[in-house]
C-alpha cells in the first residue's frame, strides 16, 4: 500500500511550441517591454493593435482559428459586448459627428483585456495575447457581418489619411502576420489549412 503518492502535475506544453498567434503578435507590439511595467494606456494600445491584426487574420482565414471559442459562454458574452459597444459607438458617431470619437472593435477588445488583466494582476505577455486572440476570434466569427462593415469603413478612413503606395488593408496585414507566425513556427496556426 502506498500512503504518500504525489499526484503528477499535468505536463506543460513544450517550450519549443512557442506562444499562440495572439501572444506572438502582442510580443511584436510590446517590443521587449514587460506588460507589468507599462502604463495602462500603452498596454491597452498594444492589446488593441494585436487584436486588430488577429481580427483581420480571422476574417481572412477563419479555418486557421479554433471555432470552439464560440461554445465558451464567457467568450460569447465578451463577443456580444464588443459588438454592442461597436454598434453603439457607430450610432453615436452618426448622430453627432463633431463630438464623437469612433472606436473600433479591436480597441474595445484591447481595453477589455488590458483592464481585466490589470485588475487581476495577471500581466504576462503569453496569457494576455492568448486572451486577445480568443476574444478577437469569438468576435470575428460570431459577428462577421458587423466586422465586414467595420473593415470596409476602416479601409476608407485609413485610405483617407494614409499616403503610402499600397491601400491599407487590415485583412491583408493580419494574414501577413499569420504567415510570418506560421513561418516562425514551421507549421500552420491552429491546425487549419495553410494559405
Amino acid at each position: 500500500m502506498r500512503w504518500f503518492v504525489r499526484a503528477r502535475k499535468a505536463e506543460a506544453p513544450a517550450e519549443a511550441a512557442g506562444p499562440a498567434f495572439g501572444a506572438w503578435v502582442l510580443e511584436q507590439f510590446l517590443r521587449g517591454e514587460q506588460p507589468a511595467f507599462l502604463p495602462f494606456a500603452q498596454l491597452e494600445r498594444a492589446c488593441s493593435n494585436a487584436a486588430s491584426l488577429v481580427c483581420g487574420a480571422v476574417y481572412g482565414r477563419p479555418g486557421a482559428f479554433d471555432a470552439a471559442v464560440l461554445a465558451v459562454p464567457g467568450l460569447a458574452g465578451d463577443a456580444g459586448t464588443i459588438a454592442r459597444r461597436t454598434a453603439d459607438g457607430f450610432k453615436a458617431a452618426l448622430a453627432d459627428r463633431e463630438h464623437t470619437v469612433l472606436a473600433w472593435p479591436w480597441e474595445h477588445i484591447g481595453t477589455m483585456v488590458a483592464w481585466r488583466a490589470t485588475r487581476a494582476g495577471e500581466l504576462e505577455t503569453t496569457p494576455l495575447g492568448s486572451t486577445v486572440e480568443r476574444v478577437a476570434t469569438a468576435y470575428a466569427l460570431r459577428h462577421r457581418e458587423q466586422l465586414t462593415a467595420v473593415l470596409d469603413l476602416w479601409g476608407r478612413v485609413a485610405e483617407g489619411v494614409y499616403r503610402g503606395e499600397q491601400r491599407p488593408d487590415l485583412v491583408a496585414m493580419g494574414l501577413e502576420m499569420l504567415r510570418a507566425f506560421e513561418a516562425a513556427r514551421g507549421k500552420p496556426a491552429g491546425g487549419g489549412p495553410a494559405g
